[in-house]
């Protein structure tokens, strides 16, 4: 079996035709679609890219998988799901995780703006597994797996199903789907939940590139805690927690609020991101990235940085942009400034932003929010069995579930979400910015 040494997981196999998927141009592309956009300008490690990402999530998923469905088995006495059906959903979370970030554009969601009003990445993920050379290796997975287990058309593989089960807004208006509700539900909350294994693995991968210490956790401790909780009553299989693991869940949580913070949300990184949308807008045809999934492959950061540097000499954003001439941020709101347009600290902020522009009317301001990110902010929400969201800690003295934010006085106060504005002046005017600033700030004060 095929063995790929990752930095962040060890040595990673993969089976011959996973490896094929691996060698295709669409993935291949991924080399070349950095992790964390701009923020290599900030710390300078932070070159890696969406390839090894998706590969360490598969990686992680099938850990996962087998980590929570064998706690439950060991605890409760018998197999959540039969043997061909426990090796045909190990194998569909493989797939998911290996091609789910096929679709991001160059610099990952530093660009996403370039979109088309409604689309996503993932739109173009679902392209590119249905309608490019992976899909016909993605029903070749299935076709072995159907020989190899002697089973029927009901145990196929195919792009439709993975994307079904993984991206499908609507996925119950399909009879397939419904037949397996419970089933696919459950395996979609190894890939996006508050415990997902694309979480588990950018916080590392991220942290380890970036040279910084705030996206470290116990990812053993985590993983070896999984287990499920299932309601046979309603049907409902949920991805849950031993009680014995809620301190490795507080620090995965606290890991995830710290990156926000502190990496992804930059000010640097951020301003620079502006810049890069920017940039590309200029390059692109109506300012949006090409529609034909043909198209849209050809283009990947290389690109991108090259065709910038050929607008140097015509484009005051290019010639800023290879520069590193990164405006000045003059004031930013705190960390979770009350969204209620009526709070004090955002009327501060429209008061500075006003002045700025008024005794400054010559200087370039440029303004900035976390609501505009494209990473999910971090909110724990507490566990309903209704609606599936949150996570249930399982508890062997108890029949019922509890909610982590029950069990964790150090996570209940994680329920407000991130929310920081900020204002970015030009260098020329930076110091009179400031100046400006606590001016008003000694005034309010």
């Amino acid at each position: 079996m095929p063995r790929l040494r990752d930095p962040i997981h060890g040595f990673i196999e993969l089976s011959d035709l996973e490896l094929k998927i691996v060698d295709s141009a669409p993935f291949q592309r991924l080399r070349n679609i950095k992790q964390l956009a701009t923020t290599y300008f900030v710390y300078h490690g932070a070159e890696h890219t969406r390839f090894g990402h998706s590969i360490g999530v598969m990686h992680l998923v099938d850990r996962a998988f087998c980590s929570a469905t064998g706690n439950y088995a060991r605890d409760s006495g018998e197999c959540l799901f039969c043997e061909v059906d426990q090796v045909w959903y190990r194998q569909l979370l493989r797939l998911i995780a290996l091609v789910h970030d096929l679709g991001h554009a160059p610099f990952s969601h530093g660009s996403e703006a370039l979109f088309d009003v409604g689309v996503e990445h993932e739109d173009f993920t679902k392209k590119i597994i249905c309608e490019t050379e992976i899909a016909p290796l993605i029903s070749a997975v299935g076709e072995k797996f159907r020989q190899k287990y002697n089973v029927g058309e009901e145990y196929s593989i195919t792009p439709q199903l993975l994307w079904r089960i993984y991206g499908e807004k609507n996925p119950e208006s399909n009879p397939e789907y419904m037949a397996r509700l419970a089933d696919f539900k459950f395996l979609k909350t190894f890939m996006d939940s508050e415990l997902d294994c694309d979480k588990m693995d950018y916080l590392l991968r991220d942290s380890y590139y970036c040279g910084v210490n705030y996206g470290k956790y116990d990812l053993n401790r985590l993983i070896d805690s999984l287990t499920v909780y299932y309601n046979k009553n309603q049907n409902i299989k949920q991805l849950a927690i031993e009680k014995g693991g809620v301190h490795a869940f507080e620090e995965f949580v606290i890991a995830r609020y710290f990156m926000f913070i502190q990496v992804y949300f930059h000010k640097t990184r951020r301003y620079l991101d502006k810049l890069l949308v920017y940039c590309i807008g200029e390059i692109l045809d109506q300012a949006r990235y090409p529609a034909p999934v043909e198209e849209y492959l050809n283009w990947n950061d290389d690109l991108v940085i090259e065709k910038i540097h050929q607008k140097v000499s015509s484009s005051e954003n290019a010639a800023r942009f290879v520069a590193r001439e990164v405006m000045s941020c003059v004031y930013e709101t705190h960390t979770h400034a009350n969204s209620n347009t009526n709070s004090s600290d955002l009327q501060v902020y429209r008061m500075i932003l006003k002045k700025l522009k008024t005794d400054m009317p010559d200087a370039v301001v440029e303004e900035d929010e976390a609501n505009k990110l494209a990473h999910k902010i971090p909110i724990l929400e507490p566990y309903d069995a209704d609606s599936g969201k949150g996570i249930p800690i399982i508890s062997r003295y108890l029949n019922r579930p509890t909610s982590i934010v029950d069990e964790s006085l150090l996570l209940s106060g994680l329920g407000k979400p991130i929310n920081i504005k900020r204002i970015y002046v030009d260098k020329q005017h930076s110091q009179k910015a400031e100046e400006i600033v606590k001016e008003l700030l000694w005034e309010e004060e």
